[in-house]
């Protein structure tokens, strides 16, 4: 094999700009401290635009990263609705989505359903800001 491997050039599929809602605290457990996060807010750019909200449950590990368990639903600026599954990391304020998978039925956006989707993002007093990115 010669080269470096390489997944291709990524386009962005869209921005979140968001808030937390509400913060369920369920404190230290054996495995970690557990909270779900609530949040909400609007997509833009890229691809899809619309509103997505959705829960994080999130453990934080004793090495101080979070890790993410995201389940959400996005409500595009059309009205379809796209089921969200996101797992990634948190660690001083920012956020790695390892993994996004986007489900539909919808023929207009059943594409997402077979990309390879990834975010990178901040989280802040302000509020969450993650771009996410697919390989076309």
């Amino acid at each position: 094999m010669t080269g470096n491997p390489s997944i291709g050039r990524l386009e962005l599929l869209s921005t979140f700009k968001g808030k937390i809602t509400e913060i369920v605290d369920f404190g230290d457990t054996p495995i970690g401290k557990r909270c779900d996060v609530f949040f909400e807010g609007d997509l833009s750019g890229g691809k899809i635009s619309g509103r997505m909200r959705g829960v994080d449950y999130i453990l934080v590990r004793s090495d101080d990263i979070s890790e993410l368990n995201v389940r959400a639903a996005i409500v595009t600026h059309d009205n379809i609705n796209i089921s969200v599954e996101i797992s990634g990391y948190l660690h001083e304020g920012k956020i790695k989505d390892a993994f996004v998978k986007l489900m539909t039925g919808n023929e207009k956006y059943k594409w997402v359903t077979s990309r390879i989707i990834v975010g990178s993002g901040t989280i802040g007093p302000e509020g969450l800001e993650i771009n996410y990115f697919f390989e076309p």
